[in-house]
């Protein structure tokens, strides 16, 4: 979906609305938004358990939600820094059936999550005015997390949950089109692989799996 944007982009975009070489390329306040899934990951591998039965516990359900977020770019030659604030919700299920251990039920969990990435931006495929296409993102994000929880069932087991992970992110993004009045127009895609933030009977400390996630895309609009 990402790179069908920056195809669609790209095929509007005319070199002749590129800055020349001689404008200064000078820190930027960019604003974006967009969708994502992400969230807890969850432990889903009970092969090696005996006192779990496979199928006691079938890991979350997520639905897609909003992202959106404002960054500043700080630039270095070709290269760049890129720091912000976002915000990220999204809707995962829990479904228990456990009857081994009389767990039987659903577990909602909205997950709201404020999220402060920093990133070193590797600039590719120079563009005739030296700047860069696109940016390869390479950096570490930390999470302040908020669950709302909803339970239906006769028992499902306790839980709890961390308000603060962290973990590395990896992202693409280009800014390509060029507004009259020297705004930029762009998309990202970014993904995390982070620390626990869910603690329950099956996403105990014993298991190595449970941690959190997110892939996240959407359009930039970066400030002249």
């Amino acid at each position: 979906m990402c790179f069908m944007m920056l195809a669609v982009i790209t095929a509007c975009t005319s070199t002749t609305n590129l800055p020349d070489k001689t404008t200064k390329w000078k820190p930027r306040l960019q604003l974006q938004a967009g969708l994502s899934k992400g969230g807890i990951a969850e432990n889903r591998d009970f092969a090696s358990t005996p006192n779990i039965p496979v199928d006691g516990f079938s890991g979350a359900t997520r639905s897609v939600g909003p992202n959106a977020g404002a960054h500043i770019i700080l630039p270095l030659k070709r290269n760049a820094f890129e720091t912000g604030i976002d915000y990220m919700y999204n809707k995962q299920t829990f479904k228990y059936n456990d009857l081994l251990n009389n767990y039987v039920g659903y577990r909602g969990l909205r997950v709201s999550q404020f999220m402060l990435p920093i990133t070193y931006n590797i600039g590719l495929f120079k563009l005739a005015n030296q700047q860069p296409f696109c940016f390869l993102k390479l950096g570490y994000l930390v999470q302040y997390n908020l669950l709302g929880v909803t339970n239906s069932g006769q028992n499902l087991p306790g839980y709890s949950y961390n308000h603060w992970s962290k973990g590395v992110t990896i992202g693409l993004s280009s800014t390509p089109v060029v507004l009259k009045n020297g705004t930029l127009l762009g998309i990202y895609f970014d993904v995390y692989r982070g620390s626990k933030i869910y603690d329950d009977f099956y996403n105990s400390v014993a298991y190595k799996t449970p941690g959190s996630s997110f892939l996240k895309f959407g359009l930039i609009y970066q400030f002249k």
